[in-house]
């Protein structure tokens, strides 16, 4: 039970540090648009790929967070 606590911690840790950069990659997409770069520029696309990428990589991170602590709760 200890390592799977420990897990979720480290998963909770990873999450808030995944949701900074997913923040500051949706803050980079607004600048661009508030600049009026178009959507169909490079540095657009990269922007949404980089975006798009992180929020990926959140949600799995998220779900696998969400089970654990389910597991957990339970006494698994």
């Amino acid at each position: 039970m200890d390592q799977q606590k420990d897990l979720l911690l480290a998963s909770a840790a990873r999450l808030y540090s995944l949701g900074m950069d997913l923040e500051a990659a949706r803050e980079r997409l607004r600048q661009l648009v508030a600049q009026g770069t178009g959507y169909a520029s490079e540095d657009m696309r990269r922007a949404l790929r980089e975006f798009q990428d992180l929020e990926r990589q959140w949600k799995d991170l998220e779900r696998e967070y969400l089970d654990l602590r389910g597991e957990i709760l339970r006494g698994n």
